[in-house]
């Protein structure tokens, strides 16, 4: 018997083994490898301030994460948690093509106790907001995916629906770079590659259809904000007349 709230609503997300397949046959982005004409990720705009003293701050905390340590924000190696509950189907989408299901994504940290990075944040106009800390170290890749969420409290760390599975519209994710673009670190969003930004150069895009993937290639850290919330008219307005020609001082 499938399990429901008093409501009837409640219902628990089935992969069957992979999350590439699943969160694939859900979007509705074309697939077409040839295609030129699509605009595949949506410039916000470009944030002026000074972040250098908070970047270092939040890198002193940055821990390397897997796929099935994502959730992790602490450097003791004696805390006790879960794995992300979306892991096994994601390393066995690696282990399938002959990846490393243990390979290293990023560097994380959590960032919501950090005044500018909560200044940047309150543009977005969002509500219940997830502020975090991502670097990307030389050599780190995070493989081609479609954005699921797991982290957020809403899934309680299980496949449960939420509503943004039924209303993409109602969440939304932003991501700010604080550093400018650095020969050999990428960011591809569809079939547009993202190269060449500028340290405050923030994007979004349709999370739930646009397959997206990141390496550093360089020699350099690749440092970067990205904030997730509830979306509320303000937000739409933002992303609607969304160009890096809007400064904004922060």
């Amino acid at each position: 018997m499938p399990n429901k709230s008093p409501q009837g609503l409640r219902k628990y997300q089935n992969w069957n083994g992979s999350r590439w397949l699943y969160t694939r046959e859900q979007s509705e982005w074309h697939f077409d490898t040839h295609r030129k004409d699509t605009q595949d990720y949506q410039p916000i705009c470009q944030f002026d301030g000074d972040w250098s003293f908070s970047v270092q701050k939040a890198l002193k905390r940055a821990v390397n994460c897997t796929w099935a340590t994502r959730n992790y924000f602490q450097k003791d190696s004696d805390e006790n948690k879960k794995p992300m509950y979306s892991a096994s189907a994601e390393e066995m989408d690696l282990f399938k093509v002959g990846a490393n299901p243990k390979q290293e994504l990023f560097q994380r940290a959590r960032a919501d106790d950090i005044p500018i990075f909560n200044h940047i944040a309150d543009y977005f106009q969002m509500t219940d907001v997830d502020i975090k800390f991502h670097n990307q170290r030389p050599g780190q890749t995070y493989n081609l995916h479609i954005d699921i969420f797991a982290g957020r409290k809403e899934r309680g760390n299980s496949f449960k629906e939420i509503v943004a599975d039924r209303n993409p519209d109602a969440m939304r994710r932003f991501v700010v770079m604080l550093e400018d673009w650095k020969h050999g670190q990428t960011f591809m969003l569809g079939n547009q590659v993202w190269h060449q930004w500028k340290a405050g150069d923030c994007i979004t895009w349709e999370w739930k259809d646009i397959p997206h993937c990141s390496t550093n290639m360089g020699w350099e850290d690749r440092p970067m904000l990205q904030v997730t919330g509830w979306t509320t008219p303000k937000t739409k307005e933002i992303v609607n007349n969304g160009s890096f020609d809007n400064k904004v001082k922060v």
